[in-house]
């Protein structure tokens, strides 16, 4: 008997989803999440369409699809990684047992159980729908969110879906981190400013001079202006 799409999609759904990793139940239904976005790519692929009955192997194809991308992209991100832990190493993996009764089995082999569970990540578990999105803009959507309609200047898009998303996270997070430490270096720069200002009206109050600050700037003794002195603060020498 011929499947039609309604119930080949049917069919697809998982009553029972298993992991060889043990996840939380929050983890389980962010791979619950994966599994029926993966039964959504599937019902507007054409060649589904044409042929419904291909419809669980796409459903499953798509799901190890999207996690072997969370798995690259979590590695890339790892100073810890293992140096085998690329798209190749993952693909050979994962394997997706489909079970009776709806039942589904996911093996991650001999994958670290620590890299599984650090994957399932809300947010890019979400960034990932938005850039598979079979009737979606792909790596444009996805550049659009993250960067708000910025872009990435270091950033060259194209490739296998799996490292031209996990790529782009790697540029991402380097580009947020290094805006970061500017961020950082700004808010010391104009911290030591004011309280340096503070301290120059301070010694200017208890009679030093403003020729002496200055050659204790010019001499690259500007330190010394923070010295703890007490009630008699030690005067600048003079020249």
């Amino acid at each position: 008997m011929s499947l039609n799409l309604p119930q080949a999609k049917h069919q697809s759904q998982a009553k029972q989803l298993m992991t060889s990793v043990p996840l939380t139940n929050a983890q389980m239904r962010l791979v619950s999440l994966l599994n029926d976005f993966a039964i959504h790519q599937a019902e507007y692929d054409p060649e589904v369409r044409q042929f419904p009955a291909k419809m669980m192997y796409k459903v499953n194809d798509e799901l190890k699809l999207a996690l072997v991308a969370l798995l690259t992209t979590c590695s890339l991100l790892d100073p810890q990684r293992h140096g085998n832990e690329a798209q190749k190493f993952f693909e050979d993996q994962i394997k997706i047992i489909q079970g009776t009764h709806g039942n589904k089995v996911i093996d991650f082999g001999s994958i670290r159980p620590d890299l599984v569970q650090q994957s399932m990540i809300p947010e890019v578990i979400d960034d990932w729908i938005l850039y598979r999105d079979i009737n979606g803009d792909g790596i444009h959507a996805l550049m659009d969110r993250k960067t708000y309609m910025q872009g990435l200047t270091t950033y060259a898009r194209g490739g296998h879906p799996v490292y031209e998303f996990a790529r782009f996270y790697r540029r991402f997070m380097e580009d947020k981190l290094a805006k970061k430490i500017q961020e950082q270096q700004k808010v010391k720069e104009i911290a030591l400013k004011s309280l340096t200002d503070q301290v120059i009206q301070k010694q200017l109050e208890q009679g030093y001079s403003p020729q002496q600050l200055l050659d204790q700037i010019i001499s690259d003794k500007t330190a010394l202006l923070f010295e703890d002195t007490g009630n008699q603060p030690k005067r600048l020498t003079k020249k």
